[in-house]
This record gives C-alpha cells, sequence and structure tokens, in this order.
C-alpha cells in the first residue's frame, strides 16, 4: 500500500492536522479491540451482574463468550419483542451491535449498527434497575466516538460518566484524550494521555502526546516524549513517524544536524523513503550544500518519479 506523498511532512507548526492525530490512534486502538479475547473490557466479572435470558432455548451469554454477536442480536431481538424495556436484552443487544459495527467495511452498515447500539442502550439507561451500567455508558462513549467529529462532546460525556460509575475500560484515558483533542481541548486531552501512560506506556502514546503538546506549542515536552517514543516502541512505522516530527523540529530551531541525523536514521531502516531523502535534501539546501541536496531530490524522483517537491525543486 502507497502511503500518501505528504504523510510525514511537517511544513510549519500551523500545518499539522487534527485528523491525523486521530487516525493514527484510533486505527491501533481498532486492532488491539479486535484481537482482544474480550469485548474491551467488559469481562467474565462484569456480566456476573446479567441474568441469563433464554432466546429460542440459546443462552445470550454462551452466543457472547463464541462471539457470535449476531445471535446475541437475533436472541435478544426475540425477547424485545415480548418484552421492549427487558434491560439486559437491550444492553446485550446495544454491546453486541456496536461491535457487529466496527466490523463492517462499508461505512453506512458501520453507522447503521452503532445507531441501533445506541438506541438499546439509551433505552436500557431508562431503566432504574438496568445491568452494568458504567459499562453501558463506555459503549455509549465509544460509539458516539465512532460516529464521528460532530458527536465528540457527547462521547465525551459518556466516557466521564462511566468512570464516575466505577467502570474503566483499557483504552477510556486513550479515547478521551482523543476526542478532547479533536475539540481542540488541548491540556484536557493532556491529562487522560498522561494517565493512560502511566497504565499502559507505549510507543504509540508517547507520539501523541508529543503531538498534542505541539500544537500547545511546548516543543519542549514534544521533543521529549518523541525521544521516549523512539527509544520505547518496536514499531519500525511509530519510530520512523516520531523522527520525522523531530526533525521537524530540529529544523524549525534552525539545529540542522540533529535534523540530518534523524532523516539518516530513517534511511538507514527504509533506504526507500522518498521523504526522508526529499527532507534530507532540505536539509542541505539549508546549509547550503546544493551538492548534495540535489542529489537526495534526484535520489527521491528516482524512488517516487511522481513527488510533487522533489519534482518542484529540480525543475523549477
Amino acid at each position: 500500500m502507497r502511503l500518501p506523498e505528504y504523510r510525514y511532512r511537517f511544513s510549519s507548526k500551523k500545518k499539522i492536522k487534527r485528523a491525523s492525530l486521530t487516525k493514527i490512534v484510533v486505527l491501533i486502538l481498532f486492532v488491539v479491540a479486535l484481537g482482544a479475547g474480550t469485548f474491551f473490557g467488559i469481562t467474565h466479572r462484569a456480566f456476573n451482574f446479567l441474568i441469563k435470558e433464554k432466546g429460542n432455548d440459546t443462552d445470550i451469554y454462551e452466543l457472547w463468550e463464541k462471539h457470535n454477536y449476531s445471535g446475541v442480536i437475533e436472541s435478544c431481538k426475540k425477547i424485545l419483542a415480548k418484552e421492549p424495556m427487558n434491560a439486559t436484552a437491550l444492553t446485550m443487544a446495544g454491546f453486541a451491535y456496536f461491535y457487529e459495527g466496527i466490523n463492517r467495511f462499508s461505512a453506512e452498515e458501520r453507522i447503521q449498527m452503532i445507531d441501533r447500539a445506541i438506541i438499546n442502550l439509551r433505552k436500557a439507561e431508562l431503566i432504574k434497575n438496568r445491568p452494568v451500567p458504567g459499562a453501558i455508558q463506555y459503549t455509549l462513549g465509544k460509539s458516539y466516538f465512532h460516529k464521528g467529529k460532530f458527536y465528540l462532546d457527547l462521547a465525551v460525556r459518556y466516557f466521564e460518566g462511566s468512570l464516575t460509575k466505577n467502570y474503566k475500560g483499557k483504552d477510556t484515558y486513550e479515547y478521551l484524550g482523543l476526542a478532547l483533542s479533536s475539540l481542540g481541548k488541548y491540556e484536557e486531552s493532556i491529562k487522560y494521555f498522561l494517565k493512560a501512560i502511566q497504565e499502559n506506556p507505549s510507543g504509540l502514546l508517547y507520539l501523541t502526546l508529543a503531538q498534542t503538546y505541539y500544537k500547545l506549542d511546548n516543543i519542549d515536552a514534544s521533543e521529549e516524549y518523541l525521544i521516549r517514543a523512539i527509544n520505547r516502541t518496536q514499531d519500525a512505522g511509530i519510530e520512523e513517524k516520531s523522527r520525522f516530527f523531530l526533525a521537524r523540529i530540529y529544523r524549525d530551531r534552525g539545529d540542522y544536524l540533529k535534523a540530518e541525523e534523524q532523516y539518516n536514521k530513517i534511511i538507514e531502516k527504509n533506504p526507500e523513503s522518498a521523504d526522508a531523502h526529499f527532507n534530507l535534501g532540505e536539509v542541505y539546501n539549508e546549509l547550503n550544500d546544493q551538492v548534495k541536496a540535489r542529489a537526495e531530490w534526484r535520489t527521491t524522483l528516482r524512488i517516487d518519479p511522481s513527488h510533487y517537491g522533489a519534482r518542484l525543486r529540480l525543475y523549477d
């Protein structure tokens, strides 16, 4: 899969898009969620509070344990046809609709499933003795998060509500940080990212925190967490993103030798990185070494003949 041409190019602090932060982290969170043995932290102990219901002689909990979410939905539908406000059926159907939704490749189908999850879980919330109220709010928070930017305020509301009910998923703090960051509430988002790092430090979270500090113009903190991301991660992609970002910070400071070092480290591991060669050429250009600069831009075009920046440099 070919990466976008300007994926790692940070031309100025104001040009780093908020969306890039969300897309990177949500992608990884999806992988973690889909590979987990339980449904984002809703464990067997949580379901001890649920009444085992029967639907067509099939136990809903057993279907859930087998990850048969469509089966859970059908069984809950049969119960709800007779008891429209059955708290357990509404709750289980809501959870199953959400999980089915995030597995759908079609955006239209995914949103439809998530909407059904929200309908069922909002109904469950109307019932005084509903099961696992904190898990319901947590799942509503995720549902609204995945509906998009116009629902992020509701996502924050429900995630924070789940915490007040003493329910916290493994990724609650990450999602709260992402939602608040996308709403432009960077200082609040940092608070949750720091909590997430205390519980589960990772290169990805250090990178995310570095990007958030950058948006607050706290460049020193951004640099610190980028270095931590590089030292912590075993993921080549996260290391590469962190080094590109760090090199941009050094270039903004005029510390071109440090920037050169970062681009060379990227090239050591990924010699065919067109953007690394192009930006290394930019560093040499800033150092007034036109021979080296043009050599790097030519290498860029060898790797990617359509690279706009290199073509502009060599043929303008």
